[in-house]
């Protein structure tokens, strides 16, 4: 009896721990990847690896940091694979017909219904946030949407904060530079 009550209570706590936590890991794993579909599943597959391992947790208020730290990894394990794929995909492609293949990416201009300069702006941003490495990518979106601070992306990056602190400086110096070359805000 005593086992059920205490099963009901985890469970209990992880759900309220989801239902805080669900949004914004789903728009980390979403600015991180750049795919709404691909985010839904990593999204889901790193709340239950979470609910798997929920157990071990000791302390249930670092749950943000640990599901981050789990996102991060699932989202990075995805990227490699979806790379590799490209990759193959290129390879063959020049192999069997012995020409260049122009890879398409998403259309980064705004589309037509985001007549707002706002929305103009974030779709810039967001598509000069997907030019830079992943790890400038990583720890802007890190601090500057989910707001963390040093230590926790720290935490979740498995860096000191002050490389922490270089990276984020790097980072806001590519997204500058990309920005200023876009003539982007003026």
């Amino acid at each position: 009896m005593s086992n059920n009550i205490e099963r009901k209570k985890v469970e209990e706590t992880f759900e309220k721990l989801v239902m805080n936590n669900y949004k914004r890991v789903f728009n980390y794993i979403y600015m991180f990847v750049n795919d709404y579909e691909i985010s839904k599943d990593l999204t889901q597959d790193t709340f239950l690896k979470a609910y798997i391992g929920f157990k071990r947790l000791r302390s249930k208020e670092k749950f943000h940091i640990w599901i981050m730290k789990i996102a991060r990894n699932l989202s990075i394990n995805r990227m490699k694979r979806e790379h590799l794929k490209r990759m193959r995909f290129v390879s063959l492609f020049t192999r069997r017909y012995d020409k260049e293949l122009i890879e398409t990416i998403g259309n980064p201009v705004p589309s037509l219904e985001e007549k707002t300069r706002k929305d103009e702006e974030q779709s810039v941003v967001r598509r000069v946030l997907n030019e830079i490495p992943y790890r400038m990518r990583e720890v802007i979106i890190l601090k500057e949407w989910e707001d963390l601070s040093y230590e926790e992306i720290g935490r979740i990056m498995k860096i000191t904060r002050k490389a922490v602190k270089s990276l984020l400086h790097r980072a806001r110096e590519a997204m500058k530079k990309r920005l200023e070359k876009e003539d982007a805000f003026k």
